[in-house]
């Protein structure tokens, strides 16, 4: 019985290439994450400064910290 071997010089030339592959569908994967989680951003700061954003406590804490931490940039700047 002949025993069949892994070619391992074969898979280590190979390997550069699955890694690239591997890292060109997970960066378009993460590209795409970013822009959902920009826009998210952008709505929810579009809804903080027109009081949207709802009306419990965490909210209104929510908007208060915006609101006072805006105020304080524009002093500042």
């Amino acid at each position: 019985m002949e025993h069949q071997h892994f070619n391992t010089t074969k898979w280590h030339k190979q390997h550069n290439k699955r890694v690239s592959q591997f890292h060109k569908s997970t960066n378009n994967w993460h590209k795409q994450h970013n822009k959902r989680v920009e826009e998210f951003h952008k709505n929810h700061v579009v809804k903080m400064e027109r009081g949207e954003n709802g009306n419990g406590l965490l909210a209104r804490w929510e908007r208060f910290i915006y609101n006072k931490g805006k105020a304080l940039f524009k002093a500042v700047k």
